[in-house]
């Protein structure tokens, strides 16, 4: 498995973590099921843009076109991309409940690359995330933004779920939302309401996440998908 590049996040680090598929489709829908015929008086045009960010319209043309566009989109399509990061275990177990429990005794995940003492890896992560949340790990405070955008936000959020890190990233949280205080508000469902409740859930933000999930139960005309975020099935059943 061919790296393209490696992170040094900490010098000297013992951890070799290999990232594959960096970049995969973040918080997307599995399906195209629609939800025919639920209510559907109750859309007016801004419903509908924001309903079609989560529910893919169906595709009605020829079978043997779709054959025949897979096939070329399968030729172009470029190698996976895998990227290193160099890291500390003793923070990385200090830190993160994932990696005290991956990281104790003798237990290997892999064999060790060359000149490191563990090597990991984790699969489909934003590698511009995956990066930010190991240099705040790393206290690598100069390196990280006092602002992020909603959807870096929240594929960070899906990490810190992930990895079990909530406490080390805590202040850093608080900053980013109230920094984008004003883009945390939502009237309608939608994929962006989505990973707004996805980072207030995470975060802890209770009065937020309160007033999203309300918006909705309110606004969802059907089952509401979790998009593979991390939201409770209680919410969203």
């Amino acid at each position: 498995m061919a790296i393209s590049d490696i992170h040094e996040v900490q010098e000297g680090g013992d951890t070799l973590l290999i990232l594959r598929n960096s970049g995969a489709p973040f918080a997307t829908h599995n399906t195209e099921d629609e939800w025919l015929n639920a209510l559907p008086e109750q859309q007016t045009e801004i419903s509908k843009r924001r309903e079609s960010s989560i529910i893919p319209k169906k595709s009605h043309n020829d079978p043997n076109d779709a054959l025949a566009d897979g096939s070329s989109n399968a030729q172009a399509q470029p190698e996976p991309l895998h990227l290193g990061f160099r890291l500390c275990s003793t923070t990385l177990i200090n830190t993160c409940s994932y990696f005290k429990k991956s990281l104790s005794g003798d237990w290997k995940e892999t064999e060790p690359e060359p000149g490191y003492k563990w090597t990991l890896t984790a699969n489909d992560w934003d590698s511009k995330a995956f990066l930010l949340l190991m240099r705040i790990l790393h206290h690598k405070a100069q390196e990280v933004p006092r602002t992020l955008e909603l959807e870096t936000l929240a594929k960070v959020a899906v990490l810190v779920d992930y990895y079990g890190c909530h406490e080390a990233v805590e202040l850093w949280a608080e900053t980013w939302i109230s920094n984008i205080d004003e883009e945390m508000a939502e009237s309608f469902y939608s994929r962006e309401l989505l990973l707004k409740l996805t980072i207030c859930w995470v975060f802890s933000d209770r009065k937020r996440f309160r007033s999203l999930t309300s918006v909705a139960v309110r606004t969802s005309r059907g089952p509401i998908p979790t998009l593979g975020l991390p939201i409770p099935d209680q919410i969203v059943g």
